[in-house]
């Protein structure tokens, strides 16, 4: 079974953000003899045209989904905010750690052809022999059912996990400029790594009480994590799955902003409910593998430039071209 295709943005997003037509858009390719590729009747992006017009120098980050709950959207989060990162130029890992291996299914990976995070720890397999290159500037490390014991594996091997990712990713973590951790649901010796190693935990809230137990968990993890090994950890959370029509989704922003240990947590964006990513899911594929309208890519591409904090200016400023956006207006007219 072939690896997914490779995410793609429609230049009518590209143009939205960065305010100019799709006119000037295309004139700027053209200035740096670049060509939208086509698929159907509508023109796109992808990452190797983005790395040529933006050339954005991105903020490095290592961003992990956490939250003691299945099946609040952890994973496909994950999925969409590194291929929208991925669309706008970014070098990208994914780094599957749930046995359940749900992620590495998504991008079609038999996970008992190739090595995962546990085959690294026993078998000292090179951390190169296990990534599997997806597309241009996104690759994956993937996960199987084997991985139930990196646990064990940590406390009977007396592994640090102060530093247990930054020793496997030595000789590539400057190869990327966002590794993006997918957690299984639960507190452990492997999740606790993932934390101390990442710069931003991400938590998806849907709105029930059993999500905002599982956020309850989190938070008081965090808290102690930040107390035992003295590291100011970071967590943002989101509304997802949410919907103005229902009055449990209601219930749920009262909740996040009633709650004063959320504050300065809480990302402005929201995902909407949209029966859209659990039919795409069952196909194994997310919103930025075609290029349909949809609602919810927009909903992802404003939650994926919050996290990683790049804006319109990350690119105007490497490309003066582009900051003379009046000019190539009138050529336009």
């Amino acid at each position: 079974m072939s690896i997914r295709p490779e995410p793609k943005l429609p230049i009518s997003i590209v143009a939205e953000f960065l305010g100019i037509t799709k006119q000037a858009l295309h004139k700027q390719l053209a200035n740096k003899g670049l060509k939208a590729p086509i698929l159907g009747n509508k023109a796109y992006i992808n990452h190797t045209i983005a790395r040529q017009l933006f050339n954005i120098s991105f903020k490095k980050k290592v961003i992990a989904g956490e939250i003691v709950k299945g099946g609040t959207g952890k994973t496909t989060t994950i999925d969409h905010i590194s291929c929208c990162s991925n669309a706008f130029g970014a070098k990208v890992l994914v780094i599957d750690t749930d046995p359940q291996g749900n992620l590495t299914d998504l991008y079609n990976i038999d996970p008992d052809e190739h090595p995962a995070l546990i085959d690294i720890l026993k078998d000292q397999i090179p951390i190169q022999d296990a990534i599997i290159n997806v597309s241009p500037g996104l690759d994956i490390l993937p996960s199987r059912i084997e991985n139930v014991v990196i646990d064990s594996t940590i406390v009977y091997d007396h592994l640090d996990i102060r530093n247990f990712y930054n020793n496997i990713l030595e000789d590539v973590i400057n190869n990327y400029d966002f590794i993006f951790i997918d957690c299984p649901p639960t507190l452990s010796q492997a999740v606790t790594a993932t934390s101390l190693f990442a710069d931003v935990i991400i938590a998806p809230l849907n709105p029930d009480k059993f999500s905002s137990k599982g956020l309850d968990i989190l938070k008081s993890e965090i808290i102690k994590l930040r107390k035992n090994f003295k590291k100011d950890i970071d967590f943002k959370v989101f509304l997802n799955k949410f919907s103005n029509k229902t009055i449990l989704s209601g219930k749920t922003v009262m909740t996040l902003l009633s709650d004063p240990g959320l504050e300065e947590h809480i990302l402005s964006t929201s995902i909407q409910y949209s029966q859209e990513i659990p039919n795409l899911a069952s196909q194994n594929k997310n919103v930025f593998l075609n290029l349909k309208k949809s609602a919810i890519r927009d909903d992802f591409c404003l939650l994926t430039l919050e996290l990683l904090n790049f804006s319109k200016d990350d690119v105007f400023k490497n490309h003066e071209t582009i900051l003379d956006i009046e000019s190539t207006a009138e050529l336009i007219v």
